[in-house]
């Protein structure tokens, strides 16, 4: 019996193969499904008589209207079913029959089905059930070799080419109407079993089949619908095959049974196929009515008991071999040939040792200490617990005058320091000293995703690791400049693939997300390469998934800056506003970010040279087998955008000044933008090296050894002139730190050496890296910060009522910084004449004075903050969960191919 839908394609050699068996067969019923394509005028010219059968039908409803007009079923009839794309050996029907012939106890007999495109490998060869009832196709994948030519009985098997006794096929009722394509043959063979009849293989009977049984019907099956169609059949078949007590516990766990599966489908980077789930579980909990039918149609001709099929099941252990051999749902007779170089073997890892060694260098007088301070940064005192309370919506300065959301940045030091929560600036310092480093895989690790090259990962991870704007932020502390460049190149690199793999987009949203909290002034430049990467491929939803983690950490952020009339602000470095020479365009094009050129700068003066040469040397390399690319394919246009982009976002970081050291202005660090500037200029001269091939060796190899050379000036400006330094133990007096209320005001006064003083008011055991808010340095002076002034000045002058200030401020302490020493004796007399002062004394920190004041309780988090922060952790979980690595999978029968990105070429 031959069923037939659309199937033109692969027809003719069905009929041909049908036509050649050696044994003949006595009746061929053939079954049209209303047919739309020349499979009607292929079986006309075969002089086939055609039954017809509804469109809709599957292949078991074809089976049951050719049987129809079959006269009555006599002893010893048998019926070999077929599909159009179903291509028997010649000899296949001759082996089904001896199996039939000589085991009386047989009703069904099962061939091995082998791939039509590989025909020496099985599609499947058996099928059985793990012990929750999924079904298992046996042997999917593996290359035949006769290794289970000695299997002889099985739970099911395939419905295309299997030879079923015809009286069996009618007590059983045919195929489950329930069960159109997956699991038909399955069910039939279990059925069968319960009927007291065997289920046998037959090793000699060979059937090749294009597709699977879903394809009987539907020409194109995505992953997504296939994951419906064989999880409707296993929640059917649960329901049928459940004792009757049990049914309703079966059906009431349906949703629950979604829900956590749908979980699993995230776990394993398969989203799509969410939909599909819960559709299955509605299907199967409203289809009540197929359910009892297929109960009544088992329990009519069971005489077995479901216990002896036990012995046929699959374990979880055999189950767990089989997936370890062949995979699940993944062809791995189909092998790719990485001809990529490996870390090890192309020299990177001596590039990593390297750059952990100037790692080392860069910050060698300040190895051992248990903080740092200067610069951009300030060491992380207190508790993990306050870098979490931190990160909430709340005041931002000392007297309550900014009141708005944390930086993102605040979010990313507060998880670095849970890190090391017996001392979270640790974390900081681990973060700094292995920056290069670790630079050196990712810059390795993104070159490699682009090129087949074996020069130029190696010559990347130099380029990356010593790169003059990755060594100043780590000279200065910058942390945030730090993350973003060590995470741009995971970033390009999975976003380059986002549009193809839920992991790549997961692992996208994630980098993104810290680039542009570490440096938020990338954030437009990362939001254009994301939305071209978008309008290049088709799945430009997924791609840009990837900037939502980003969009919820800096959203609040830009919000609160545009509502207050600052946009340009939401772009203000994050940490302590640290100021550096402005650098020039030519300059930046160099990789400088500062105009005194670093270290470069300090090696110049020592050896007489002009500093600028030397730097136009360190550059050269790089730029000229950059440049070189667009005139060598064109293609290359597209990295070199990204570098221009670079270049202009460096431009424009000089040109935008929002935050202020005092009274300083600072212009935004230009850094970041020199980093994405670079990471253009790699993947140009990736594409410089593709078509230079073998010859490639000699550029590369100059590249990299000036790009190590170029560390040198780094090492020397750390070890001679550090930006940083140890932090102090307590950054205020141990008396202040021993009240530990964190709500507790301390009002710091520092005399200046231009005759003024400068005054803050720090909370708790002090300043924190996660209190330096982009809110308070960008904001204008408002009220409340000129009341503060007036305050000191009073304070300072011996004039003027500052009580109902003070206690307005919860101020419990006063302390006289350390600063210029003429006037800080001045102001030291003047705070001990003062009523309501009580001396502590001297402190390592200054002079220390206290006042009798209730402390005000601090405000309440409120409801929203705590949403909020939530909303932002969720992002970035469920960003991580999807750039964890799961089991690959991929369509039956697709050979996997090479994970080279082409978008650079």
């Amino acid at each position: 019996m031959l069923a037939v839908r659309n199937g033109a394609d692969s027809l003719q050699q069905t009929l041909d193969a049908i036509a050649a068996q050696a044994v003949t067969p006595e009746r061929v019923v053939v079954v049209d499904a209303r047919s739309t394509d020349a499979s009607r005028s292929l079986l006309q010219a075969a002089g086939n008589a055609i039954v017809d059968a509804p469109s809709t039908a599957s292949f078991g409803d074809a089976v049951r209207a050719g049987v129809a007009v079959l006269p009555e079923a006599a002893e010893g009839d048998w019926l070999w079913l077929l599909a159009h794309d179903s291509v028997p050996h010649p000899r296949a029907l001759e082996a089904l029959l001896g199996t039939a012939e000589t085991s009386p106890s047989v009703a069904v007999v099962g061939p091995k089905v082998m791939r039509g495109a590989q025909p020496d490998t099985f599609a499947e060869y058996g099928q059985t059930v793990t012990p929750l009832g999924r079904s298992v196709r046996l042997h999917d994948g593996e290359l035949d070799q006769g290794q289970h030519d000695g299997d002889s009985d099985a739970l099911g098997v395939a419905e295309a080419g299997v030879l079923v006794r015809r009286d069996v096929l009618d007590a059983l009722g045919g195929f489950d109407p329930a069960l159109p394509s997956v699991d038909a043959g399955l069910d039939l063979g279990i059925r069968a079993r319960l009927a007291g009849h065997r289920v046998a293989l037959q090793p000699d009977a060979r059937v090749r089949r294009d597709g699977g049984p879903e394809h009987f019907r539907l020409r194109r099956v995505s992953e997504a619908r296939r994951t419906r169609i064989a999880r409707s059949a296993q929640l059917h078949r649960r329901l049928a095959y459940a004792p009757a007590a049990l049914v309703p516990l079966h059906w009431l766990a349906l949703l629950p049974l979604a829900l956590v599966r749908s979980l699993g489908h995230v776990l394993a980077k398969r989203p799509g196929s969410i939909p599909s789930e819960w559709a299955a579980a509605a299907t199967a909990a409203v289809r009540l009515g197929r359910v009892a039918r297929a109960r009544r149609r088992i329990r009519r001709t069971r005489v077995a008991t479901w216990s002896d099929l036990r012995p046929l099941r699959v374990t979880w252990r055999a189950l767990r071999e089989h997936r370890q051999r062949v995979g699940d749902d993944v062809d791995h007779n189909a092998r790719v040939v990485d001809e990529r170089v490996g870390f090890v073997e192309g020299a990177a890892l001596w590039v990593a040792a390297l750059a952990a060694v100037v790692g080392v260098l860069v910050l060698a007088p300040l190895i051992g200490s248990g903080g740092l301070t200067g610069g951009a940064l300030l060491p992380l005192d207190g508790s993990v617990a306050r870098l979490w309370a931190d990160v909430t919506w709340g005041v931002r300065d000392g007297v309550g005058s900014v009141v708005g959301p944390a930086d993102a940045f605040a979010l990313l030091v507060a998880t670095l320091g849970s890190l090391t929560p017996w001392s979270p600036s640790v974390a900081i310092i681990v973060l700094l000293l292995a920056a290069a480093p670790l630079s050196a895989v990712t810059g390795w690790a993104f070159v490699r995703s682009i090129t087949t090259s074996r020069w130029m990962p190696t010559a990347a991870a130099a380029v990356w690791a010593f790169a003059p704007t990755l060594l100043l932020a780590v000279h200065e502390g910058r942390i945030g400049a730090v993350v973003a460049h060590v995470l741009l190149p995971v970033a390009a690199a999975c976003a380059l693939q986002a549009w193809s793999s839920w992991r790549a987009t997961g692992g996208a949203a994630l980098a993104i997300g810290l680039v542009v909290a570490g440096a938020p002034s990338l954030l437009p430049a990362v939001a254009v390469g994301v939305v071209a990467i978008a309008v290049v491929r088709w799945r430009a939803p997924r791609v840009l998934l990837a900037l939502v983690p980003a969009l919820l950490l800096v959203g609040p952020t830009v919000a609160w800056q545009w509502l207050a009339g600052t946009p340009l602000a939401a772009l203000a470095d994050p940490g302590v506003p640290h100021a550096s020479e402005q650098a020039t365009p030519l300059q930046l094009l160099l990789g400088m970010p500062v105009g005194d050129l670093g270290g470069i700068g300090v090696v110049a003066d020592a050896v007489g040279l002009d500093a600028r040469w030397i730097a136009v040397v360190l550059a050269a390399p790089l730029l000229l087998v950059a440049i070189a690319a667009p005139f060598l394919r064109a293609r290359a246009l597209l990295p070199m955008a990204v570098a221009a982009l670079g270049l202009a976002t460096a431009i424009g970081q000089t040109h935008v000044a929002v935050a202020s050291d005092g009274t300083e202005v600072v212009p935004l660090w230009a850094g970041s933008g020199v980093s994405l500037l670079l990471l253009g200029l790699l993947a140009s001269a990736t594409r410089t090296i593709d078509v230079l091939d073998a010859r490639g060796g000699v550029p590369m190899s100059a590249v990299t050894l000036v790009a190590a050379v170029g560390a040198a000036p780094a090492v020397v400006l750390g070890m001679l002139m550090p930006a940083l330094e140890p932090a102090p133990e307590r950054s205020l007096p141990a008396f202040v730190v021993a009240d530990a209320d964190a709500n507790v005001g301390t009002l710091v006064i520092t005399p200046l050496d231009d005759g003024t003083v400068a005054a803050r008011i720090e909370r708790g055991v002090g300043a924190s890296l996660t209190d330096a808010s982009t809110l308070v340095e960008t904001v204008g002076v408002g009220p409340r910060a000129e009341q503060l002034a007036v305050v000191a000045a009073n304070l300072v002058a011996g004039g003027g009522d500052v009580d109902a200030d003070l206690d307005d401020w919860s101020v419990r302490y006063v302390l006289l910084a350390d600063g210029d020493a003429a006037l800080g004796a001045v102001v030291e007399s003047s705070l001990a004449e003062r009523d309501g002062l009580a001396s502590i004394g001297d402190t390592a920190l200054g002079v220390l004075w206290q006042r009798d004041v209730e402390v005000a309780p601090a405000e309440p988090t409120t409801t929203w903050s705590w949403a909020l922060l939530a909303a932002q952790l969720l992002a970035v979980a469920a960003a991580i969960v999807l750039a964890l690595p799961s089991a690959r999978r991929g369509a039956r029968g697709r050979s996997r191919r090479s994970r080279i990105v082409k978008d650079w070429a």
